[in-house]
């Protein structure tokens, strides 16, 4: 499937989320236990999922935030800025080409990621084709 890049403007938005570090060989496990911690503490009203990438660190580990987008004052904010986004259609498990989609973008395009990613998951179907997922990467 080929995938759309854009390049947007986007503004800080409040997030509420747990942190965690994982790999990318325990990423889905890891995911799937913030949020089961996140949603057996969350009292509040959020919006849609969401996973924050901070970027690798040496050891091939880095950062992630699980959680909800907020109305107002979480305990955390998406970045602003300069971002190369696609659309993901379909199972959480197969979404590596539309993250690899984007890198390409960014290579033909000779721009460079400032380093956090993030996915924001839209509502939940039943069916696995129907599974929307926005991918963010911010541009340096």
């Amino acid at each position: 499937m080929g995938y759309t890049v854009e390049v947007k403007q986007v503004s800080e938005q409040p997030i509420a989320v747990v942190r965690g570090r994982a790999s990318t060989t325990n990423l889905p496990a890891r995911i799937r236990a913030l949020f089961d911690q996140f949603y057996g503490d969350f009292n509040g009203k959020g919006g849609l999922n969401i996973v924050l990438y901070s970027g690798f660190d040496a050891a091939g580990e880095f950062e992630i935030a699980c959680g909800v987008h907020m109305e107002q004052a979480g305990n955390a904010v998406t970045p602003a800025g300069t971002v190369a986004t696609t659309v993901y259609m379909g199972p959480y498990d197969q979404m590596k080409p539309a993250h690899a989609a984007i890198h390409q973008w960014v290579r033909e395009n000779g721009r460079q990621l400032a380093g956090p990613s993030w996915e924001v998951y839209g509502h939940w179907s039943d069916n696995p084709a129907q599974l929307r997922t926005d991918i963010f990467y911010l541009l340096a």
